[in-house]
């Protein structure tokens, strides 16, 4: 089920352990597992009712997303990648090929940058964003890169719902947080779909 651990952990330590466990998959694997999260994403209500999807290229051996793409943009959802500024924020821009995602940051597929594409918050439309991670918990956190661009662009924006997509294998018992981490609505692994109610 989840990585045990007898310690908290940091979440360096968390970051490092669960890469090395990660990078061990082999393609294949990504590839099957990712098939599975796809069909449980694909039937959760947020996602069939948004009217915008956030979504992130994988990258590494992360979940794999072109599929939700492919079946959001024929279900004509507005579909928005994200990329990342140099001062750590990151704005999302609409794309409806894959052929719009060039290599930016890290060797991750990044839009092109044009202004009449660039998401904009609008809190009476129902927007979904699905958050990539290295390791989340059984409470709703999750461990990043450690360049908080998710925390900081969803600081202002709680009205969305917010989804982390993993693999079993990179769920942990606890994670380390603060107040300015933003904790998911939902996990969906391969094997189980974690909720969590906002208080």
């Amino acid at each position: 089920m989840f990585q045990e651990s007898h310690f908290m952990e940091t979440k360096e330590q968390i970051r490092k352990r669960i890469i090395q466990i990660r990078n061990k998959m082999i393609s294949e694997e990504v590839a099957q597992k990712s098939s599975l999260i796809t069909q449980k994403v694909l039937k959760i209500p947020e996602y069939e009712e948004a009217d915008n999807i956030l979504l992130y290229a994988d990258y590494r051996h992360e979940v794999m997303t072109r599929d939700i793409f492919e079946d959001a943009v024929l279900r004509k959802k507005k579909v928005f990648f994200p990329k990342s500024n140099d001062d750590g924020t990151m704005e999302f821009y609409q794309v409806v090929s894959v052929k719009q995602l060039e290599s930016g940051y890290k060797g991750i597929k990044e839009p092109i940058v044009n202004e009449r594409y660039l998401y904009r918050f609008q809190r009476s439309e129902d927007t979904l964003i699905v958050v990539p991670g290295v390791a989340f918990d059984t409470k709703g956190y999750r461990v990043g890169y450690g360049k908080g661009f998710y925390d900081r662009f969803l600081q202002d924006k709680r009205q969305m719902t917010v989804i982390g997509l993993c693999f079993s294998n990179q769920v942990v018992e606890e994670i380390p947080h603060d107040e300015h981490d933003i904790r998911m609505d939902k996990i969906v692994t391969e094997e189980i779909q974690y909720s969590f109610l906002r208080i």
